[in-house]
């Protein structure tokens, strides 16, 4: 503990190091959150827009599919997208920001899909839903990113606040407390030191004196 540190000049340095260690530590963990909360309000804003994007797209393809099964029946619209041999799938990787793992989600499928299943029985309004529901695809891939990425940077800002806490109101108050202690002490050390030279010399030149006078009688 900083408090049991003993008042030396040599443990003064050292508790001073320490002390500039930490407050530096406090800055660049006050930068880091600071750039993570950045982060954070942008990963929330686009999950936002992400998310509301995509229930839009969900109620159109719903509503077009609805459509086509009305029109030409439910059976007949399912034995027809059967028949489809479209592929989509998803690439995970990941990326650092201020140390923080975060995942990037990429969609990986066509541009520009096209209905592939046989155009008889079929209609406009279900390649319109195939194509809002191939949206809803790429779309799902980029809320899982911005999701991913709030859920791990919020953790981490929380671990980067409680280190910044601590630093703050624990271990900085401590060193600047123990910093002063040894100092008050050390003056109190060097005023005694003083006194004490000073009260030596007096004697000194009290004896000198003395031995000057009798050498005269």
């Amino acid at each position: 503990m900083a408090e049991n540190i003993n008042p030396t000049k040599i443990n003064l340095i050292q508790t001073k190091k320490t002390l500039n260690l930490a407050e530096s530590g406090r800055d660049v963990l006050e930068r880091k959150r600071d750039i993570l909360l950045r982060e954070l309000r942008n990963n929330i804003f686009d999950a936002e827009h992400t998310r509301n994007e995509l229930l839009e797209a969900l109620n159109k393809a719903y509503r077009n599919l609805r459509e086509a099964n009305m029109a030409k029946g439910s059976e007949t619209i399912a034995n027809a997208v059967l028949g489809s041999t479209n592929k989509a799938g998803y690439l995970v990787n990941y990326r650092s920001i201020m140390g923080v793992t975060v995942p990037l989600i990429s969609f990986q499928g066509e541009t520009d899909a096209k209905p592939d299943y046989g155009f008889a029985n079929t209609n406009s309004e279900l390649d319109q839903a195939f194509q809002q529901f191939y949206k809803v695809l790429s779309l799902l891939a980029h809320l899982a990113k911005a999701e991913g990425a709030t859920y791990q940077i919020v953790n981490d800002v929380r671990r980067t606040q409680r280190r910044v806490n601590a630093l703050n109101h624990v271990l900085i108050p401590n060193y600047h407390k123990t910093t002063k202690r040894i100092e008050l002490i050390l003056e109190e050390k060097e005023r005694e030191e003083f006194v004490r030279t000073k009260r030596i010399k007096n004697m000194i030149k009290e004896h000198q004196m003395e031995l000057f006078k009798n050498e005269k009688i």
